[in-house]
């Protein structure tokens, strides 16, 4: 994976997970949801170690924050939608749930996942991992698609 011990021990069970791999299926701008989530995860992981933050909390929430098992591309040409019920808006409650039905979350890993569109979501991050996550997230994803 990314040659990191204490990382890879931390997310294992979460990308053996069979739901969690069918992520690599779904796209993401030019990569996968899957590659994007591990960039977020990883990268959220090693600015909380250097802050002092809970990196175990911010590379689970991170790594499971688009766990939202369907390509949204697709899905939005099914039907039209109602401007708050598109994708940007929804998809991290789909992903909290997703989540709560495959692994165990605390709090902090399940405020990561749910706030991670603020503003789009109007409630912001109650804790500083779940702000650390939600910034590199739009970080990775303008780098994904710039780049």
């Amino acid at each position: 994976m990314l040659h990191d011990r204490v990382y890879e021990k931390i997310v294992e069970d979460i990308v053996r997970d069979r739901h969690f791999r069918m992520m690599k299926k779904v796209y993401h701008h030019r990569d996968s949801v899957y590659e994007h989530s591990l960039r977020v995860s990883y990268l959220s992981y090693k600015l909380a170690k250097k802050l002092n933050l809970d990196y175990i909390s911010a590379a689970r929430g991170g790594l499971l924050h688009d766990f939202f098992l369907y390509d949204w591309r697709k899905e939005g040409k099914l039907r039209r939608k109602k401007f708050f019920e598109k994708h940007g808006f929804t998809h991290a409650a789909i992903s909290l749930r997703n989540a709560e039905k495959h692994f165990k979350l605390n709090d902090k890993e399940r405020d990561i996942i749910l706030k991670h569109m603020f503003p789009l979501n109007i409630a912001p991050p109650r804790t500083a991992e779940s702000w650390l996550v939600m910034l590199v997230d739009k970080y990775v994803a303008a780098r994904d698609y710039l780049v």
